[in-house]
C-alpha cells in the first residue's frame, strides 16, 4: 500500500500553490520496484511529462522545478499501476489527477485579525438623513426591509439612514470584537440602498455623509489599527448615473442620451439606445466594457478613481463579481493599485472556469485573496448533517490549491448581504416558499441555532483565512436572503451571549496571530468529529468539534471551548510543537 498526501509537508515540500522556479519535492511512501511522476500543464496540449522517481528508504522521491505559472495536473505510476487522488488529497489506486497551482510574483496580504462587513445604510445612524430623488425613509430600525417595489416601480428605494458618522461612532465597539478591517459595501453615490448601481464613482453618497466624514472615519479607524476596505463595483454602473444618464438627472452627456457621449464606449448597445447588455438582465445595471480605453483611463489612469481613493488612505479593495472582470482589466488594476485586492469568487478560485476559460486569479498577477464561500457552505453542511465529509474535502482541496500567502487575504464568511443569515441557515425551521413568507418569518429555534452558530463561528475563526463577520451576526440578527438578510443592526436588543462569544473569538485571533498565519493540517478521525491543527512551528492550536454521542478527548490546554445543544461540543486546545 502506497501513501501520499498533498497537504502533508512530509510528502510535499511546499503545501499549496508553489512559486515558479521553486524546487518541489514529492515523496510517496511504500515498497515497489519502479515509480514515475506524470505531470501535465493545462493549455499545452495535455502532453504529459514523465519524471522517474528515485527509490529511497521507505518509498520514492522526485524533485521538479516548474518555470512558468499555470495550473498543472499530476499522478503517479508505480509498478505499472496508476495512482491518483481520492477526493481528500490522498493517494488511491486509479483516482483523479492531483492539482498543482504555480504562481509568479508576490501576494500583498492582509495582516490577519478579523474583517467586519458593513452595509452602510443598515449599521448605525447619527444625524438626520439627506433624502433626495424619491428615496423613502424608514425610521424604525427594527422594521423588516421592504421587498416590494415603490410607487414608481423601483426596488431597493427604502433607506434606514445608516451613515459614515454612525460607523465612526461604533469603532470602539468594533475594536472590542478584534476587528482589524472594515469592509464597506458600496459608499459611492447611487440610486438604491445597496448602492451597487453606481451613479458617480467620485462622490460619497450624500445620505451617508461627506468627504470630511469619510476622512474622519479613516483617521479614527487608523488610531485603532483598523483599515477600511472599499467595494469596487467595476463590472457595471447604474442606468441612473452620470455615465449612462438614462433619466437625464445628471448634468452630463450620458451614453444613453447621445452617440457623442464621452462614455459611449463604456457600454455595449445592441439597439441604441433602448437595448444594451446589462448585469444578469437587470436594465438598471448596464454592463461596462472594462477594457475600453475611456473606462480604463478613468478608473486606472493617473489620478483616476482607484488612485484617488487609495490616496485617501484606504487599506484595500473587495472587487464585486470578479468573474465578470476580464483578465486584462484585473491585471491592469493590480499594476495600478498598491493595496490588497480581494475578489468576489463563489467557488474554488484556483480552479475557477468561467466565460469559456480558466481564470488566473491566484497566479500572482491579479488577486491577493477571495471571498471564501466554499468554507461557509461546508461548515453549514457539517452542522446540519452531522457529517464532515464536505468540510474535510473542501479544507483539504483549498489548502492544496491556494498559495499559502493567499490565505492571509481570504475572507472566510458565514453570512453576507447576498446570503441567508447564518443564524437562519442553521435553523431547523421550514423555509418559506415566497418573499411574503420570508418577510413574515419569525425564527422559532433561536436558542438552539445560537449554540450551533457558536460552533460554526469557532470553525470559521480557526480555518485558514481571515474570518469576515457580517454586521449583526454577532448580535443575533436572523433572516432569509436579500433583502431580509439586510436588516438594521439591532442596537439595544443585541444577544449578549453572542457578543461575548465573538469578543472572545476576536481576542483568540489576536493572541495567536502567528499561529493563524501558519500551517494547516486536517486530522479528523470520523465523519462526526472534525479536527484541524494550526501551527506556527512553535505552538499548535487544535480545533476539535464533536457531533457524535461519544466522548472525544482534546489534549492540551483548552483556550476556547463551547458545549452546545447535546451532543454538540467543540474546543480549541494549545500545545507546544511536537506534543500531541
Amino acid at each position: 500500500m502506497y501513501k501520499f498526501c498533498s497537504c502533508d509537508s512530509r510528502h510535499k515540500s511546499t503545501v499549496g500553490g508553489v512559486r515558479a522556479n521553486q524546487p518541489l519535492t514529492l515523496f510517496v511512501g511504500g515498497c515497489g520496484e519502479c515509480a514515475h511522476l506524470i505531470l501535465t500543464k493545462e493549455g499545452e496540449g495535455h502532453v504529459p511529462v514523465f519524471y522517474p522517481m528515485t527509490g529511497v528508504d521507505g518509498g520514492f522521491t522526485v524533485t521538479v522545478t516548474v518555470t512558468t505559472s499555470g495550473l498543472y495536473f499530476y499522478h503517479f505510476v508505480i509498478d505499472g499501476i496508476r495512482y491518483g487522488e481520492d477526493g481528500m488529497q490522498c493517494l488511491t489506486e486509479g483516482g483523479a489527477d492531483f492539482v498543482q497551482l504555480v504562481f509568479e510574483g508576490e501576494f500583498r496580504p492582509l495582516r490577519g485579525g478579523v474583517i467586519y462587513q458593513i452595509m452602510p445604510d443598515r449599521f448605525c445612524k447619527i444625524g438626520d438623513p439627506c433624502l433626495q430623488n424619491g428615496r423613502i425613509y424608514q425610521p424604525d430600525i427594527f422594521a423588516v426591509p421592504e421587498y416590494m417595489p415603490d410607487s414608481g416601480g423601483k426596488y431597493n428605494s427604502e433607506f434606514f439612514g445608516g451613515s459614515i458618522k454612525g460607523i465612526t461612532g461604533k469603532l470602539d465597539y468594533l475594536a472590542s470584537l478584534g476587528v482589524s478591517y472594515i469592509y464597506l459595501n458600496p459608499i459611492f453615490e447611487a440610486a438604491s440602498n445597496h448602492r451597487y448601481d453606481t451613479g458617480d464613482y467620485e462622490k460619497i453618497d450624500a445620505m451617508l455623509g461627506t468627504d470630511g466624514d469619510f476622512d474622519e472615519l479613516i483617521a479614527e479607524a487608523k488610531k485603532r489599527d483598523i483599515g477600511i476596505i472599499l467595494d469596487g463595483v467595476f463590472s457595471h454602473t447604474g442606468d441612473d448615473s452620470k455615465y449612462f444618464n438614462r433619466y437625464g438627472r445628471y448634468d452630463s452627456l450620458g451614453a444613453y442620451q447621445s452617440p457623442q457621449s464621452p462614455y459611449l464606449d463604456w457600454y455595449n448597445f445592441t439597439d441604441y439606445p433602448t437595448k444594451y447588455k446589462s448585469w444578469w438582465g437587470f436594465e438598471t445595471l448596464p454592463e461596462v466594457n472594462e477594457t475600453s480605453h475611456g473606462f480604463m483611463e478613468y478608473m486606472l489612469g493617473q489620478g483616476g478613481i482607484v488612485d484617488r481613493w487609495e490616496r485617501r488612505g484606504i487599506a484595500g479593495w473587495r472587487l464585486d463579481v470578479a468573474d465578470e472582470l476580464p483578465d486584462e482589466f484585473m491585471e491592469a488594476l493590480r499594476r495600478r493599485s498598491t493595496l490588497t485586492l480581494i475578489g468576489e469568487v463563489w467557488e474554488n478560485a484556483a480552479q475557477k472556469y468561467s466565460y469559456g476559460h480558466r481564470r488566473s486569479y491566484l497566479r500572482g498577477s491579479q488577486l491577493d485573496g477571495v471571498t471564501n464561500y466554499p468554507f461557509k457552505d461546508a461548515i453549514i453542511d457539517f452542522l446540519c448533517k452531522n457529517d464532515n465529509t464536505l468540510l474535510r474535502k473542501t479544507v483539504n482541496e483549498l489548502v492544496n490549491d491556494y498559495p499559502r500567502d493567499c490565505f492571509l487575504s481570504v475572507m472566510n464568511v458565514l453570512s453576507t448581504h447576498d446570503t441567508v443569515r447564518i443564524l437562519t441557515a442553521l435553523s431547523t425551521d421550514p423555509v418559506p416558499s415566497d418573499k411574503a413568507g420570508m418577510a413574515a418569518y419569525k425564527q422559532s429555534d433561536i436558542a438552539e441555532a445560537v449554540e450551533r452558530l457558536k460552533i460554526a463561528s469557532l470553525i470559521q475563526y480557526v480555518l485558514p483565512g481571515v474570518p469576515c463577520l457580517f454586521y449583526g451576526d454577532e448580535a443575533g440578527l436572523y433572516g432569509h436572503a436579500d433583502p431580509f438578510c439586510r436588516k438594521f443592526y439591532p442596537w439595544g436588543r443585541e444577544n449578549a451571549q453572542l457578543i461575548r462569544h465573538y469578543t472572545a473569538l476576536g481576542q483568540m485571533r489576536k493572541n495567536y496571530a502567528s499561529v493563524f498565519a501558519g500551517s494547516t493540517e486536517e486530522l479528523s478521525p470520523s465523519n462526526e468529529v472534525f479536527v484541524l491543527r494550526r501551527s506556527d512551528g512553535v505552538t499548535d492550536l487544535t480545533l476539535t468539534v464533536n457531533l457524535s454521542d461519544n466522548c472525544v478527548e482534546a489534549d492540551g490546554e483548552v483556550i476556547f471551548g463551547e458545549k452546545a445543544v447535546k451532543p454538540f461540543c467543540a474546543a480549541v486546545t494549545k500545545s507546544a510543537r511536537g506534543q500531541k
